[in-house]
């Protein structure tokens, strides 16, 4: 388990008296109290990090055991036998990172990813979408600089000297993230009174998405510099809006072509006619074939998913013959017994005249033997 390194928090070095330590958790106490911002929960933390820290360092007694269990660097195991691994990480935390691969990057903003659900209309024809959420934007009053208006500008941190980390620990050193300054290198002299300094707030936030005409599910659309702002001047991030297309009741895209299947009476798939079938614009009528059977495909020219180049995607339908049920008592069967004992006399397909062909020359067999 990781040890938190109190001094840190506090934004106090190691030698610091019981005067400093005290004073400098009344500052932290002061910005971060539960009583003066019931709803930031960043605050709250920092209040509970900064009152443990006070617990132990005002108290000779439990300072100096925690001095004494911060000799060693923070998952350093000297039973191990050694090698590259073991000897980098010591020389890392006795004398810090010399070669850079600690980035720092705490002042840019981090991006904001949302998922924007359309139906499938919307990403084939292409629309125009406002979404909105609640998130953290720059504060309006200082413009995200966290600076009063007309303010004293922010300073480097005295404790960090703008490196945002302290060590701390003696030979075995190890950098944590200053407690002065949050880890920002910087200090506002007069922060802005409606963000307390920090440049940003939680509001609701508003944006116009353009679908193009054919976007497909799993789309990211990038808006750059609109996620959460940087710090004192840090680059902003990036909004990252993931498009989900909502399934269709009846349409299934497959690349620049639309799909459909469709029930048919088996009475208009014999004598043919048009139907009506469901298209991403709307219902059009179809003509059926007479005589088409279950599972044939029809197209729909130019019914598909446009490819950006002016150029356009077909639309096909499967036609499903439906066969009647229930029919017990009613009319239609004794029109469907006229209409069987019609096929078996005029059969439409050859593979049916064929069949009965062979038939009847099998009957004819069996009553000359």
């Amino acid at each position: 388990m990781a040890r938190p390194d109190y001094y840190a928090i506090l934004g106090v070095t190691r030698g610091a008296d019981e005067t400093e330590i005290k004073r400098a958790y009344r500052r932290v106490a002061l910005e971060s109290h539960p009583d003066r911002f019931p709803d930031d929960e960043q605050a709250h933390e920092r209040f509970r990090e900064a009152s443990e820290a006070y617990e132990v360092l005002s108290d000779p007694l439990k300072r100096a055991r925690y001095d004494s269990s911060r000799l060693l660097p923070e998952g350093l195991d000297l039973t191990r036998p050694p090698n590259v691994a073991t000897a980098r990480e010591l020389f890392a935390n006795m004398f810090g990172d010399v070669f850079g691969s600690r980035r720092n990057d705490r002042r840019k903003g981090r991006d904001i990813r949302y998922t924007l659900s359309v139906e499938l209309a919307d990403a084939v024809l292409g629309s125009s979408h406002t979404i909105s959420f609640e998130g953290r934007g720059a504060c309006e009053s200082c413009e995200g600089s966290g600076t009063e208006p007309e303010g004293r500008e922010a300073i480097e941190c005295p404790n960090c000297a703008g490196g945002g980390e302290v060590k701390t620990g003696g030979l075995f050193s190890r950098r944590s993230k200053c407690g002065r300054c949050d880890g920002l290198g910087m200090i506002q002299q007069d922060p802005c009174v409606t963000c307390r300094g920090r440049g940003v707030i939680r509001r609701e936030r508003s944006f116009d998405v353009r679908l193009p005409p054919g976007t497909d599910s799993g789309t990211m659309k990038v808006l750059r510099g609109q996620g959460e702002p940087g710090r004192f001047g840090g680059d902003a991030g990036h909004l990252r809006i993931t498009i989900n297309v909502k399934p269709h009741p009846w349409l299934r895209r497959d690349g620049q072509n639309l799909l459909a299947k469709l029930p048919v009476p088996f009475t208009r798939a014999a004598l043919g006619g048009k139907i009506p079938v469901p298209t991403i614009e709307g219902w059009v009528d179809m003509e059926v074939p007479a005589g088409v059977q279950s599972g044939a495909k029809l197209r729909l020219r130019g019914k598909g998913v446009p490819d950006g180049r002016g150029g356009r995607g077909d639309q096909f339908v499967e036609l499903q013959v439906e066969t009647p049920k229930q029919l017990e008592g009613t009319r239609t069967k004794e029109l469907l017994l006229e209409l069987d004992r019609t096929m078996q006399r005029e059969p439409v397909l050859p593979e049916h005249r064929e069949l009965l062909a062979a038939l009847a020359a099998h009957e004819g067999r069996k009553h000359q033997n």
